[in-house]
């Protein structure tokens, strides 16, 4: 049993858990509910919030037993401890960020904004 890769240019297409069978799916499901009503692992509950907004409850809880699934597997075949910080956001922006008038126009061009110099 691995997890499946279903990601592509960061676009999920599938939230299953494939081929668990009938015990592990119930018991992943099981899991991912009490660590979503813990405080205890934040990024995993942060997920789950992210997710519900979009997507609901039920499929909320799909993405974070994969989640679980993954970690799981990545801690049985490496011998790795868990780390919390794999599963923090990357996409968080910096509080200030500063770009160049060439990048500006730049990123205007690419939204298709014609931009006249003057």
């Amino acid at each position: 049993m691995t997890p499946q890769n279903n990601e592509s240019a960061s676009k999920k297409h599938s939230v299953r858990i494939s081929r668990a069978g009938v015990y592990i799916k119930p018991l992943l499901v099981q899991c991912a509910n009490a660590v979503v009503k813990s405080d205890k692992h934040p990024e995993i509950k942060g997920r789950y919030l992210s997710v519900k907004k979009r997507r609901g409850h039920k499929r909320a809880i799909i993405a974070v037993a994969r989640m679980l699934l993954t970690a799981i597997y990545h801690i049985l075949k490496k011998g790795e401890p868990y780390n919390p910080e794999l599963y923090k956001k990357a996409e968080i922006m910096p509080q200030t960020r500063n770009i160049t008038v060439e990048q500006a126009i730049l990123i205007a061009r690419r939204h298709g904004y014609s931009v006249i110099k003057g």
